[in-house]
């Protein structure tokens, strides 16, 4: 066993094309300066916004030894991103129950009132047992339907669903991405009994990743100390300058495009 400082730790899938999820993540994570140690759950040659067709290996037996080997670390901070298999579910459900860290959980599963390929509705049960063991919670609209059952198509139900969900969880907070409003787009959380909605004009176009970033940089937020709404607040502006910032002829959201951005805000709250 290797001996370690606490870190923080990252576990999502690692497409080689494409700039999204765990190259996210571990970018990000590495630009605030926070130890991390970084987990590829499935590999895929290229994430499926790019090619569909693309050749992807399942880690399961990997990840079940790795984790095995780290029965004893304790961490600072767990992010889990996209898992992909009920049997890996499985092995975080087990593990997870040995940590007493903060875990922040986005459920990447679906998204335009679809799950993603190759997933069905028992993924969304697994997903769901592994709530009562989460601090932080991320769905995007589709995502936060699956999980409690019912269509958000109004502020009621959009409440009754953050409500919903914010009960399963220990720590009790859940964003929903993803949230529209006439021409408006952007997320939804509790403030007390409060629904509290933080929206910007929507974009012309639509980026892979925008999610893993935003998680990403919650993720950082919350684990560096900032209140939740804060880093809720600071976690959407930057998302919604990389979505302005990134160039037209790129499918995936660029977080070069937020750097400098990203650096000032942490020595701002370094000083």
């Amino acid at each position: 066993m290797v001996s370690v400082t606490k870190r923080f730790l990252l576990a999502q899938d690692w497409s080689s094309w494409g700039d999204i999820s765990l190259q996210t993540a571990s970018a990000l994570f590495q630009l605030w300066g926070l130890p991390t140690v970084s987990l590829p759950v499935k590999l895929l040659a290229a994430h499926t916004g790019w090619d569909k067709q693309a050749p992807s290996i399942d880690l399961n037996a990997w990840v079940q030894q790795t984790l095995d080997h780290w029965q004893m670390v304790q961490w600072s901070g767990i992010y889990l991103g996209y898992l992909g298999s009920n049997s890996l579910i499985d092995l975080w459900l087990s593990y997870l129950k040995q940590q007493s860290c903060p875990i922040i959980l986005d459920p990447a599963m679906a998204d335009h009132g679809k799950l993603y390929h190759g997933l069905s509705a028992h993924y969304v049960d697994r997903q769901k047992q592994l709530l009562p063991l989460v601090d932080v919670l991320t769905p995007n609209l589709t995502e936060a339907q699956l999980l409690v059952g019912f269509p958000i198509t109004d502020a009621d139900t959009l409440k009754q669903a953050l409500q919903s969900l914010a009960q399963q969880l220990r720590g009790h907070h859940v964003v929903i991405t993803s949230v529209a409003y006439k021409n408006q787009l952007g997320c939804a959380y509790l403030d007390g009994q409060k629904t509290r909605l933080i929206l910007q004009p929507r974009q012309p176009r639509q980026l892979f990743g925008s999610g893993d970033l935003f998680t990403s940089l919650l993720a950082i937020f919350i684990f560096t100390g900032a209140p939740f709404e804060t880093a809720v607040v600071q976690a959407t502006k930057l998302t919604t300058l990389a979505l302005q910032r990134t160039a037209l002829t790129s499918r995936d959201i660029q977080i070069a495009t937020i750097i400098p951005d990203l650096l000032r805000l942490r020595d701002d709250n370094h000083e």
